[in-house]
């Protein structure tokens, strides 16, 4: 190969290199990144866990909030904020102690460096009481009550979600029959996202062969099904033989009532 043609070869492979190469390097090192932000946020994540279990909550009065330096992580802007709160613990000695918090939140402004409106605010922090400078930000006081009440909720949700556990199976080899809904108790347990909520029935089911008896089960039911379900109304049902106090709806079935 002559030294013209060597070179025009060598150009065209420059060239695609340039064209191809660089912006698959870039795309491959954008993902690599993702990658590994994934895992930081995992990391970070499980020792904020860690740190709840282990933690105590507690109310504490911002002193000072400082603003801080802000970040770009992979799109994700956040901002640091430089907190000295004094901590007032139930059942123990109050102390002051200063903390890291970083956030995605806008809107704050600050003058010579301090967050304007947050000194003197009330808000809830989890410590370590081994090393309370390992502190966490959980939120702010007038937030407080509903968050509380929510995770309340998902406690009560895990009990629920643990008792019907076995539903599901009871649908499968459970025996059917006929019922007339003799009571619901609605257990004040919504699930939003399933527009549903947990009750409690109470049934006297018919069987075919043998007289009725009463059981009952705890079950989900949609918003828009509470009506089809209420007291008095006849459903289809599948009991345990083996313990026949037990039984739910026979959904499948039941799709056909209105």
């Amino acid at each position: 190969m002559d030294l013209p043609a060597f070179q025009n070869w060598f150009s065209t492979a420059l060239a695609v290199i340039c064209f191809i190469g660089v912006p698959a390097l870039g795309f491959l090192g954008w993902i690599v990144s993702g990658m590994l932000d994934n895992k930081r946020q995992e990391k970070k994540r499980a020792e904020i866990e860690a740190l709840r279990q282990r933690g105590v909550m507690a109310p504490a009065i911002v002193i000072s909030a400082r603003d801080g330096m802000e970040r770009n992580i992979h799109g994700r802007k956040e901002r640091q904020i430089k907190y000295e709160v004094d901590v007032l613990p139930e059942g123990r000695a109050s102390f002051r102690q200063a903390f890291d918090h970083w956030t995605e939140k806008r809107g704050f402004t600050a003058v010579m460096g301090q967050l304007v409106g947050e000194a003197g605010r009330r808000i809830w922090v989890t410590y370590d009481p081994n090393d309370p400078g390992q502190m966490l930000f959980e939120h702010y006081d007038e937030e407080h009550g509903k968050i509380v009440g929510e995770q309340e909720l998902d406690a009560r949700r895990m009990e629920f979600n643990k008792l019907t556990e076995c539903n599901d199976d009871l649908k499968r080899r459970g025996e059917q029959a006929e019922a007339v809904i003799v009571k619901v108790d609605d257990l004040n347990l919504p699930y939003p996202r399933k527009k549903s909520r947990a009750v409690h029935i109470h049934f006297d089911i018919m069987r075919r062969n043998g007289p009725a008896f009463r059981a009952e089960g705890d079950v989900l039911i949609a918003d828009s099904a509470l009506e089809k379900y209420s007291a008095g109304k006849t459903v289809y049902v599948r009991f345990d033989p083996q313990n026949p106090k037990w039984a739910i709806l026979d959904s499948e079935r039941n799709r056909s009532l209105k």
